[in-house]
């Protein structure tokens, strides 16, 4: 035997003992499995790591060792194993399915679908393969990519229509996307061998109708009626239907089953109870559940908001009180309930509070937490207090508060005599009599001239401009001021205070207006506001000029004001002794029901008799007389006048803080009824227009292959001969392509085209359009927008691929005539049902389920201002005013 053969010989019995130790090793292999399917785990362990020892090279080993620790639940050390096994033998579909099943129960993803991916472009066999594509459905179903778990579920489920674990993962992908199927597969799922009829729950959840929901939660119940999480989910459904008698009796159900059960449902079944009871509107017992709920469920059972709206419900601050307890300083409602603890909440404390709170009992109790205390009916000072407390509270009101602040200031001052007339009537000279010193300027310009107040003081003034700023001003400063007074700053004051220590200004301050026929606007308006505000007026007449229309218009205004004005008619040492009678029996005459008394008076002789102290010229001016019809009208009365002006300020207030408040909100509740019935319309006039598409786009895209068709009989060549075949140049694909990509993408247009032109108002609605309807109109346009790109998209793909077999595999086998070439083209028309028109319906169903919920946000809102409103505003107001009207103070 030569060398050759020799060595021949020599590695044939190294391959064939290499042959018999690797069959010898994969017997082994087989042992060690047969070990661990006996649950002997640790026999097959010893076994394969010896293997793993005498054969490192063997790829075989490491993935039988990966089996063994995906058994005993130690994916970390399977996913070690098969890694290896794939390093050794990368083409092992068996080790990439191991190694991507242990990384997807890892939560691994994007390992685990490499994995698994790997594992399917292998070989595996027709029991394996439905396995990895379930595992990779779930593992997509998982990461929230419901399109790929669906497509790759569904083939999974073709091949193992009775696993539990991926008809379950199916349905419940279906259902996360809104196809109604799902439900249809959950209940399979719950059905077969295995299932557990918990999976009826989540298929009742999806149901498409109350009924079929009902349904699904009875069957449940009949295989499970030992199942707190059963009964409890049946409590709800009931709950929701209205049947709040049998929701109760199945959440007690429920809570008698709890007791074995996992904290968690007894918690549940506690929460469930609760929520019956506040739905009856026992709060208490609400209350109650709550305390149970969270003994079974521990610490965060049940959530601050489901106490706090329980105790809300139950309208007791002691129960507010327990559910902070509750609950997280952090949480805005958290601080909200402490200040209505408090007493103290914010108008968004109201708001956010009376969100929550479970009906409109309960909202009113919220709300009556921030209302006004009470009035304090009789003492007019509290009730001013109260009143300017009310309008510095509520924005509407802020523009009543200083008029109170005013007139609570005013009250507890001496008695307030306007003195009032035409300019030039000698109303200062008066004013001046009156005090008994040359205190008030006299022979300004009406340009110039300012509303003085005389009050009791140490001398000097204090000038208010209308901007809210002061200005002070020395004794010796006043007169000169006013006298030299330019017309822009006359224009910005409001008035000039001027204090003089004038004996008679205790009891009396006294305001010298510039007179009614002012040139200037803003002085006959502060003028008239000071024929509201004083407690008393003296009308100064001119002898010679009394009793003109425009004085007649004034007095009226005084008496419409309840004002008492006693009539001064000044100047008469102007008139002949026989002329004086007659003047006033004419003013008497003229104006005598507007006056509480008429007395003559010449206001210059009477002040320089006080200046000199002569007593018979002060008596001759008609001075004397004068103050005694003073003391006898004014003084004699004055808390009785005092209590009169601020009764009149609180009646003003009533009537002026009603016009400020806004009209209740009838408007806004038929724009809501409208908003409605608008949003129902569009969605029942788009559906209709939707349903005719569906029809109306197939035809469409018909008519788009049977117009190809015929483009394709033009540019075909037949076949020359009998058994030859029909040709065509390269080119032709790429034609057809296009033309069937035009006549999809124009039928697709016209349908888009349709759908917008039915989201369109009709004219009578397009003039004013609610915001939600507004927005839902365009969120339907971007869903729809979306669809139709995507099934253009998806029809792009769908003509490429038929463009390739038609002129590859049909065109030579088929008649050249015009049927014939449309049905090989027309089985490749791209079906719009599920990508377009489902896409588009569910967007539709979806968007306005949302667009209701927020009209009825809106609805709450308004419902919840008009009640703040209500409690906070106008039924303080009426109760102010009929205080006023029942008991005015005295």
């Amino acid at each position: 035997m030569g060398i050759f053969d020799r060595i021949a010989g020599t590695l044939d019995e190294l391959v064939g003992d290499n042959g018999d130790t690797e069959t010898r090793a994969r017997d082994e292999i087989a042992l060690a499995r047969g070990f661990a399917e006996r649950g002997q785990y640790d026999e097959a362990a010893e076994r394969l790591a010896e293997l793993a020892q005498r054969h490192p090279r063997l790829g075989d080993v490491p993935a039988a060792q990966g089996e063994l620790a995906a058994k005993r639940g130690d994916d970390e050390a399977a996913v070690a194993a098969f890694g290896r096994a794939v390093d050794l033998q990368f083409g092992d579909a068996r080790a990439w399915l191991g190694l991507g099943q242990a990384l997807a129960r890892l939560g691994r993803f994007e390992p685990a679908r490499d994995a698994l991916r790997r594992a399917l472009t292998q070989s595996l066999s027709p029991e394996t393969r439905p396995r990895a594509q379930a595992t990779l459905g779930r593992l997509y179903a998982r990461a929230g990519q419901w399109s790929k778990a669906i497509r790759e579920l569904r083939k999974a489920v073709e091949s193992l229509p009775d696993d539990v674990e991926t008809v379950a993962a199916f349905g419940q992908s279906l259902l996360a996307t809104g196809e109604g199927e799902g439900t249809e597969w959950l209940a399979r799922a719950a059905r077969l061998p295995g299932g557990q009829p918990r999976l009826l729950l989540q298929a009742a959840a999806g149901a498409p109708d109350a009924s079929t929901a009902a349904r699904l939660l009875d069957e449940a119940v009949e295989r499970a009626p030992d199942d707190p999480a059963v009964r409890t989910a049946r409590a709800r459904h009931r709950l929701a239907s209205g049947d709040l008698d049998g929701a109760l009796a199945e959440a007690e159900a429920a809570i008698a089953l709890a007791p074995g059960s996992a904290s968690a449902e007894r918690g549940d079944a506690w929460r469930c109870a609760g929520d019956m009871r506040a739905a009856r509107g026992d709060f208490a017992a609400a209350l109650e559940a709550a305390r149970r709920e969270a003994d079974a469920a521990g610490p965060g059972a049940p959530p601050f908001s489901v106490w706090l709206a329980r105790a809300l419900g139950a309208q007791t601050l002691a129960a507010v009180e327990e559910a902070l307890q509750h609950g997280d300083a952090r949480d805005e409602a958290f601080e909200a309930a402490r200040a209505l603890v408090a007493g103290t909440p914010s108008a968004a404390h109201i708001k956010s509070l009376a969100r929550l709170a479970p009906g409109a009992a309960a909202r009113r109790f919220v709300v009556r937490r921030r209302a006004p205390a009470s009035l304090p009916a009789g003492d007019v000072v509290g009730m001013l207090a109260w009143a300017e407390a009310l309008a510095e509270r509520e924005p509407a009101l802020a523009a009543l508060a200083v008029p109170m602040a005013r007139a609570a200031e005013a009250f507890g001052r001496p008695l307030l005599v306007a003195v009032m007339g035409e300019f030039n009537a000698g109303k200062s000279s008066l004013v001046n009599a009156l005090a008994g010193a040359d205190v008030a300027p006299v022979g300004v310009t009406p340009t110039t001239a300012t509303i003085n107040v005389l009050r009791y003081g140490p001398g000097g003034g204090r000038v208010s401009y209308h901007d809210g700023t002061t200005r002070d001003l020395g004794p010796a400063s006043v007169g000169p001021f006013l006298r030299e007074l330019g017309d822009a700053e006359a224009t910005a004051i409001r008035q000039v205070e001027i204090f003089a220590p004038v004996e008679s200004l205790r009891r009396v301050e006294i305001v010298d207006t510039p007179g009614l026929n002012s040139l200037r606007p803003e002085h006959e308006k502060v003028a008239r506001d000071f024929l509201i505000e004083a407690d008393a007026l003296v009308w100064v007449f001119a002898a010679g000029q009394a009793a003109k229309a425009s004085e007649r218009a004034a007095l009226g205004l005084a008496q419409a004001a309840n004002k008492k004005v006693l009539g001064v008619v000044n100047k008469i040492d102007r008139a002949e002794a026989h002329e004086v009678e007659p003047i006033l029996r004419h003013v008497r005459h003229e104006l005598g029901a507007l006056l509480e008394g008429l007395v003559p008076l010449s206001a210059q002789a009477a002040l320089a008799g006080r200046e000199r102290g002569d007593d018979s010229a002060v008596t001759a001016s008609g001075f004397v007389a004068f103050e005694a019809q003073l003391e006898q009208s004014f003084f004699a009365h004055a808390r009785e006048l005092k209590r009169a002006t601020a009764t009149a300020a609180l009646r003003r207030f009533v009537e002026e803080a009603r016009a400020l408040l806004p009209a209740p909100a009838v408007a806004d509740q038929m724009a809501s009824t409208m908003a409605r019935r608008t949003l129902a319309d569009a969605v029942v006039r788009f559906r209709s227009v939707l349903a005719a598409e569906r029809v109306t786009l197939r035809a469409r895209l018909n008519e788009g292959f049977r117009t190809a068709a015929s483009e394709v009989r033009e540019l075909v060549r037949p076949r020359a001969w009998l058994f030859g075949e029909h040709r065509a140049d390269a080119g032709d694909e790429t034609f057809l392509a296009d033309l069937l990509d035009d006549a999809t993408a124009r039928a697709t247009s016209a349908t888009r085209a349709a759908l917008v032109a039915a989201l369109r108002p009709p004219e009578a609605e397009a003039a004013v359009v609610d915001p939600v309807v507004a927005t839902w109109t365009g969120d339907v346009t971007a869903a729809m927008d979306d669809a139709v790109e995507r099934f253009q998209a998806y029809a792009r793909g769908i003509i490429e691929g038929a463009t390739a077999v038609f002129f590859r595999i049909d065109l030579p086998r088929i008649r050249l005539d015009l049927g014939a070439i449309h049905a090989a083209l027309g089985r490749w028309s791209p079906d719009p049902e599920e990508i377009l028109f489902r896409n588009v319906e569910r967007a539709v169903a979806q968007l306005a389920i949302r667009a209701e919920a927020q009209l009825d946000e809106q609805d709450r809102t308004r419902e919840i201002d008009a009640l703040i409103d209500e409690e906070n505003v106008r039924l303080p107001l009426a109760v102010l005013e009929r205080a006023l009207l029942d008991r005015p103070p005295a």
